[in-house]
């Protein structure tokens, strides 16, 4: 027989993905983990017997429970395999954090104050705080507005997200590094401010971002093997596998990994090419650009070297679909040198009612 679960399905940034609430779900652990693959229908291409989307960008679900300490609100992100049995809990997800504040407001885990609420948040996969100003109407999350991210068709209420308190963010302790790549080394920078990324020239594993299509990229497997040979040596850099051939299967999105190259026009400071899950991305990460906001500012790293024209907090970057803008609030000779990022972006609430899990868990 099936159970029924309260779940709510949103939008945030270029993210979709089921939210649901702890209480409802079982201890973390391998059953949380299996019952989470059979929500999403995985491992299936398709996710036909699921809500997963078949993209990671589709793929992802939020556990929310009420915060402790000061926080409204603590959520944990899972990164959910489409064809793999994939459970990755390590990071974070930028544009579904966005959504985090409007589903506290809708589901009363914090009172709803007019025309706009302040919720403080935590995501219990890296311990960093968020704070997140929610546009408020009648009670409600506000969905409608006039802000425009690219990747979404419609305008809407902008949600700002700003994540504070954050720690060292040289993980491997330097600026820049060389690692071992398919065809010699590779000049990169792994910087972990809101999730470990790893930061590499576009020209040094042969890709032009001029004309980048997602897609046609995505059909390179070469390409796709040269990039994931560099982030698994990340990841061995960073403790998280024993092996590059390792990572894939140990630790598929920490560290995930960005390309980088000089802006092309004036409309944008840098331009990027973020990977998920082995796959080029459709958009960009948002972790992805706020990681990348503070590494621009950051004097000898990778993208320092490429960014253009950058002045104040601003930073405009660019990707497949569109020019994005986020905030880098940076101290260079502070300890942290990043004291903030942050961002602007739309959530809506898609659906909300009960999902359905079968009891003896996702089918082989």
């Amino acid at each position: 027989m099936a159970k029924a679960i309260p779940a709510v399905l949103m939008r945030g940034g270029t993210s979709k993905g089921l939210f649901l609430h702890a209480r409802d779900l079982p201890p973390p652990g391998p059953a949380r983990d299996a019952l989470v693959l059979d929500l999403m229908g995985s491992p299936d291409p398709m996710q036909i017997d699921g809500l997963g989307g078949t993209h990671s960008s589709t793929s992802k679900v939020v556990v929310v429970e009420p915060g402790s300490g000061g926080d409204d609100v603590c959520y944990w992100f899972a990164q959910v395999g489409v064809d793999q049995p994939i459970v990755d809990w390590s990071g974070n997800c930028g544009n579904l954090t966005s959504a985090v504040g409007p589903f506290a407001v809708d589901e009363g885990l914090v009172e709803a104050v007019e025309p706009v609420t302040r919720v403080r948040m935590r995501n219990g996969n890296t311990g960093v705080r968020i704070l997140a100003e929610v546009p408020v109407r009648d009670g409600r999350a506000l969905a409608e507005g006039t802000h425009r991210i690219p990747g979404i068709r419609r305008p809407g209420a902008p949600v700002v997200t700003r994540y504070v308190g954050l720690g060292p963010c040289f993980p491997a302790s330097a600026p820049a590094q060389e690692l071992d790549g398919e065809d010699g080394p590779v000049e990169v920078t792994i910087l972990d401010v809101t999730h470990p990324y790893v930061f590499a020239r576009a020209e040094d594993l042969a890709v032009d971002l001029r004309d980048a299509s997602p897609p046609a990229l995505n059909q390179d497997g070469a390409l796709l093997a040269r990039v994931e040979r560099l982030r698994g040596e990340a990841a061995v850099a960073l403790g998280r596998a024993a092996s590059p051939r390792e990572a894939a299967r140990l630790s598929p999105i920490v560290p995930r990994i960005v390309l980088v190259a000089e802006p092309a026009d004036g409309d944008h400071h840098i331009a990027a090419l973020g990977v998920s899950m082995g796959k080029i991305h459709h958009a960009l990460p948002m972790t992805g650009a706020l990681c990348l906001a503070a590494a621009v500012r950051l004097p000898g790293t990778v993208p320092s070297g490429a960014a253009r024209g950058v002045s104040g907090e601003s930073v405009r970057v660019r990707h497949p679909r569109g020019v994005v803008e986020v905030l880098a609030d940076v101290a260079p000779a502070a300890d942290p040198p990043v004291r903030s990022v942050g961002a602007i972006r739309t959530a809506r609430r898609l659906m909300a009612g009960s999902v359905y899990a079968v009891d003896d868990g996702p089918a082989g």
